[in-house]
């Protein structure tokens, strides 16, 4: 499949960005980002990279300006791919241009917010980009939109950091994907146990929020939306669960480091692998 490239800054290029929106979230007019406000965000600071399937959009990525930590910084809003161009790396490459992009105009840090529920985009965030995440918001977007992936559990997210020039990123995107399945960290301790009801759905008990060791490993679901299909109660109370672990650990001092990945059977395990900083959370990033 022979995918181009190409940065988007005309108005025209901007265009077919509104159909994917659609097609991608399910998005109604109201919530679509127009064409022309993208346009002038690209004009002042922000981005638009798109995949192309001959002369077709197939994805696309587009950040915004923004002050992180009190330094000049981008935040990626939006990462679409259509579905039948999905496991492709397409979504892969798309971040890939975005940082070398920030690169070229001295940023070293882009951010961007993603469902702590979705495991397959935290794969890719975490193990394959190298990202790191230390702050969760509730409902960021309000508690649902059009889109049917904003539906039943509100909006919560975990806010990614893309350092740059970190040890981590260089190391991730030169090829050396962290192994979450061998790695060092199948001694972490689990805050929350889980156990599999009569039709082998994966439920939840309550975190443990007493825990004070330096690894510490948080499950979720392998796919939330299969699950809010079958058992939307369920999937409520991983959000709620998952929501309080999160949020008290970040506050004790805890950062996501990696995603731990492993087979049971037929299905998948995944956890948040959770780390205590050792020392200062900025320059251990930026080092």
């Amino acid at each position: 499949m022979p995918i181009t490239f190409k940065q988007l800054k005309t108005p025209e290029d901007l265009i077919p960005c509104e159909g994917l929106q659609e097609a991608v979230w399910g998005f109604n007019k109201d919530d679509v980002i127009p064409p022309r406000f993208m346009r002038v965000l690209c004009k002042h600071g922000g981005f638009a990279m798109g995949a192309f399937d001959d002369d077709t959009m197939v994805g696309f990525v587009f950040g915004v300006p923004a002050i992180h930590y009190g330094r000049p910084s981008q935040h990626s809003h939006m990462l679409a791919v259509l579905p039948e161009y999905r496991n492709h790396n397409i979504g892969y490459k798309l971040k890939i241009a975005q940082r070398e992009e920030a690169l070229g105009r001295n940023i070293d840090l882009i951010t961007w917010a993603f469902d702590p529920l979705q495991s397959r985009n935290a794969h890719l965030n975490i193990n394959k980009l190298g990202v790191i995440a230390c702050s969760y918001d509730i409902n960021l977007y309000g508690e649902s939109s059009s889109s049917k992936l904003h539906s039943g559990l509100g909006t919560d997210r975990l806010l990614a950091e893309w350092w740059l020039v970190s040890d981590k990123v260089k190391t991730v995107i030169d090829g050396h994907t962290h192994d979450p399945v061998k790695g060092p960290y199948a001694k972490g301790v689990n805050i929350n146990r889980t156990e599999r009801d009569e039709q082998g759905l994966l439920l939840p008990e309550e975190p443990d929020l007493t825990l004070t060791d330096d690894v510490l490993l948080l499950e979720i679901p392998d796919d939330i939306e299969k699950m809010k299909c079958s058992n939307i109660e369920a999937a409520r109370k991983w959000r709620t669960l998952v929501q309080k672990a999160f949020l008290y650990y970040f506050n004790a001092g805890y950062y996501v480091s990696s995603l731990k990945v492993e087979r049971e059977d037929a299905a998948r395990r995944t956890y948040y692998v959770l780390e205590r900083l050792t020392k200062p959370y900025r320059p251990m990033t930026c080092d």
